[in-house]
């Protein structure tokens, strides 16, 4: 699994969307208290790693046909590594 925030950050904003439900993103980072950017910034990624589906005004929701959490995380880039073979 990949190193840094940027897992625990997806993992925080994923677990807010298992109810399948619409959710704001502004909404998610005030219960997280975790600034907006970076929250659109899971969102995104999320969304494209059909995770998660993007709506219009700033909402998000779990995706139907969604991969495993495990399997889209470790496609993050490591940070702080100058060669992708080095953890």
């Amino acid at each position: 699994m990949g190193h840094g925030a940027r897992p625990m950050l997806l993992w925080y904003v994923w677990t807010r969307l298992v109810d399948g439900a619409w959710h704001k993103l502004e909404d998610i980072s005030k219960q997280l208290r975790i600034p907006k950017n970076a929250v659109s910034w899971a969102a995104h990624y999320l969304s494209e790693h059909d995770l998660a589906e993007l709506g219009e005004e700033g909402v998000i929701r779990l995706h139907h046909s969604h991969p495993r959490f495990e399997e889209v995380v470790k496609t993050l880039p490591l940070i702080g590594t100058k060669n992708s073979g080095s953890s």
